[in-house]
């Protein structure tokens, strides 16, 4: 039997008030989830544990089966798999957003999803204008980038994600540590170069959130990561653009499949990401599905474009999922609805998520409905998320 993991990063959710106390999940029509609850098992999950970052890693490789406990080092190098950047062993990288800054706090920590060509000229103005040949600023896929810190493996780094910067003191969260001082000049000097670079004077006449500040956080160095195959007896493919989960997929081993069109936004192609996974069936025991658009919309604070992001998910991925199994295909489906992040604050939640298994061998677990409510009233609780993937392959 095959299995098809399908996360969807971001879709759990608090109530809301614009959605009138309701969560996005239960504010959007979602007939194909919701048969996922009925005649699958439904189930809530936490994705990580209270002193660990779901956004920094820890989900991520707790979706493949691996205890983030034991790679509490990891961090950026995740990305930089991702990104075919290497880092040397006596390096530390960090992942490099860039963000729109408001007087004293990040307003959008996407800086309005900037482009990777935009990306390359404001990178490539900061290095100049830092001059510090130790600090490498490289170019991800936009908003998410990378800075490689040469030499500084032992520089012990305390920072904070742009996320949870939101609405709060930037000046408080600079990163901190001993040594961390070029670090720090590095960002501060961001905020005087960026600004009216070219870039974001065009972003600001189309009406764009400008890049105005480089926010270094999520440091790593060089840690490996046990095989998927050697650990499961699988091979596996990941699908997706969230450099996260792709680069803590490579490092484990699995096939990275890139797909036209996935953006990692509402705008992304959804079907196409479901077709990739299912093609990748043909090769592989296992294929992981990342789906990013409803943690994006959370993150813009626009509960439009979440609700859109959940109901294309719906209609685009599950149901045709569920179609593949209705006519008889081999399969067994995973949906998670990734870790959750707060519409209203854009920061992530230590919550617990709904998920739901379905496909052959599968017994009911009497959801009413895939959502938060349905998912605790039911009951069942994974609490490690590293253990949720064996549970999968093994339940019956």
């Amino acid at each position: 039997m095959k299995t098809l993991v399908v996360i969807a990063s971001g879709v759990a959710d608090r109530p809301q008030e614009d959605l009138g106390g309701r969560t996005p999940l239960e504010a959007s029509q979602t007939p194909a989830l919701d048969r996922l609850a009925r005649d699958g098992r439904l189930g809530r999950l936490l994705p990580c544990a209270e002193d660990v970052r779901p956004e920094e890693g820890a989900f991520a490789l707790a979706m493949y089966g691996i205890d983030p406990r034991a790679h509490p080092e990891i961090g950026a190098c995740l990305d930089a798999a991702a990104f075919d950047v290497p880092v040397a062993s006596l390096d530390q990288v960090f992942r490099l957003s860039l963000v729109t800054a408001h007087e004293d706090t990040i307003f959008d920590p996407t800086a309005g999803h900037v482009s990777r060509e935009e990306a390359v000229l404001l990178l490539q103005a900061l290095a100049d204008g830092v001059g510090d040949g130790d600090l490498v600023f490289l170019p991800g896929d936009g908003w998410r980038n990378l800075l490689v810190w040469r030499g500084a493996r032992d520089v012990r780094v305390r920072t904070v994600s742009p996320y949870e910067v939101v609405g709060r003191s930037i000046a408080a969260a600079f990163p901190r540590g001993t040594g961390t001082a070029r670090l720090v000049a590095a960002v501060s000097k961001s905020a005087d170069l960026l600004p009216g670079h070219d870039v974001n004077e065009c972003r600001r006449d189309l009406g764009e959130n400008p890049a105005t500040l480089a926010w270094a956080w999520g440091p790593g160095v060089v840690s490996s990561l046990p095989s998927f195959r050697e650990r499961t007896g699988l091979s596996a493919a990941v699908v997706g653009v969230n450099p996260t989960f792709v680069g803590a997929g490579k490092l484990a081993g699995l096939e990275a499949v890139r797909v036209e069109g996935a953006t990692g936004t509402v705008g992304t192609n959804f079907r196409a990401k479901l077709d990739a996974g299912l093609a990748a069936l043909e090769r592989h025991d296992l294929a992981f599905v990342h789906v990013d658009a409803a943690a994006e919309a959370s993150h813009s604070r626009d509960f439009v474009a979440k609700v859109a992001a959940i109901e294309r998910l719906d209609g685009y991925v599950v149901a045709p999922a569920l179609r593949e199994i209705d006519a008889g295909r081999d399969l067994r489906l995973l949906v998670v609805a990734g870790e959750a992040v707060a519409c209203d604050s854009g920061r992530h939640l230590h919550d617990p998520v709904p998920f739901a298994i379905f496909g052959a061998g599968v017994r009911g677990h009497r959801g009413d409905a895939f959502s938060e409510l349905a998912a605790r009233e039911g009951g069942f609780l994974v609490e490690r998320a590293h253990e949720l993937l064996d549970f999968v392959l093994h339940t019956t």
